[in-house]
């Protein structure tokens, strides 16, 4: 089983991530667990701004976009695909959905919430003010909204392209993998 797991800033996606890994004995890959392994096998350097999230200039992109930037969509894949050797596993953000989404037994999730209830996350995750948390929020929204757009020409967070979309505004991370480990036992059987 692969499961995906793309989220706003705030969602506790981390949290989620970590509690399923553990139900489910999976191993987790995150942001900086896919770049240490991708610098221990040597991709770091082929796919640098994919591995670091780097911002992308897409209004520079849409204007030099061509026929050979359709091979841009495929560095996602091949990015993860070099570096996670595993058949099954929870991976977090670098477009898993889009890499895997022909993967029958991957199910991919898409977490949301109102931006007063993700800003409050992270001001108690960071011990920040909640008008710093603010801006974080904005920010990490936009770079992983242009980051998923460049790598995969998709829109983030778009419902279509996610099994499953969870908002977590009412929702402790206990009840959010409830919910999750729900929908996954009624369709396993069906991918």
């Amino acid at each position: 089983m692969i499961i995906t797991i793309a989220r706003q800033c705030g969602c506790n996606g981390d949290e989620i991530g970590k509690a399923l890994a553990q139900k489910y004995n999976l191993k987790l890959f995150d942001k900086k667990a896919i770049s240490k392994m991708a610098k221990e096998k040597g991709y770091f350097e082929r796919y640098p701004d994919f591995y670091g999230e780097t911002p992308m200039d897409m209004l520079m992109h849409s204007i030099t976009v061509s026929e050979e930037d359709s091979l841009l969509y495929s560095t996602a894949g091949k990015a993860l695909k070099n570096v996670i050797d595993e058949d099954n596993f929870i991976i977090i953000g670098r477009c898993g959905n889009y890499v895997y989404r022909d993967d029958v037994k991957c199910i991919s999730i898409f977490l949301s919430g109102s931006k007063k209830v993700r800003e409050e996350n992270i001001a108690k995750k960071h011990n920040i003010s909640v008008r710093k948390a603010h801006n974080t929020v904005l920010q990490t929204d936009e770079r992983r909204s242009k980051y998923h757009g460049y790598y995969t020409g998709e829109e983030w967070g778009m419902a279509g392209n996610y099994d499953l979309c969870i908002n977590v505004d009412n929702l402790e991370v206990n009840e959010l993998v409830e919910v999750i480990d729900s929908y996954i036992n009624r369709t396993i059987g069906e991918k």
